[in-house]
């Protein structure tokens, strides 16, 4: 019995250790050429004042006010209208007007002092920022 049980430890350790050589082997495998390596970060800004659970801004207002910040602290940026919805405290629902922004080469620095200017002029309690490392290509056509 006891030689059983050695060998059936022996077998699921070397079972173990094969599965994660080919895990570590397939994170190794690249799909495409990383030379071109951006980190991209995006924002989600909701537009409900955190005091009122309201909009006390239009959305045209809203849209001017990220617009300027991103503007002051990035050289490019994509804009997208959303709705968000979350439940407070008090298991009320609330949805809001959300714009999603998105930065391609940003560093979290600047994307944090652009955040803290929003969380001010709309009175935010957070903001929600995504990081992601990906491959990019300003792609013009063929030459």
């Amino acid at each position: 019995m006891k030689k059983t049980n050695v060998i059936a430890l022996a077998l699921s350790l070397i079972s173990i250790c094969c599965s994660l050589f080919c895990l570590m082997s397939l994170r190794g495998m690249k799909s495409e050429p990383q030379e071109n390596l951006t980190t991209q970060y995006v924002m989600y800004v909701g537009t409900n004042d955190k005091d009122t659970y309201k909009p006390e801004h239009s959305a045209e207002e809203a849209r001017e006010i990220v617009d300027q910040v991103c503007l002051k602290y990035f050289e490019g940026y994509t804009l997208q209208d959303a709705t968000g919805a979350w439940m407070d405290e008090n298991k009320q629902i609330t949805h809001e007007y959300t714009l999603v922004c998105y930065f391609d080469g940003a560093d979290q620095d600047t994307v944090h002092k652009a955040a803290d200017e929003l969380i001010e002029k709309l009175n935010q309690n957070t903001i929600l920022i995504e990081r992601d490392d990906f491959s990019a290509e300003y792609y013009s056509g063929k030459k």
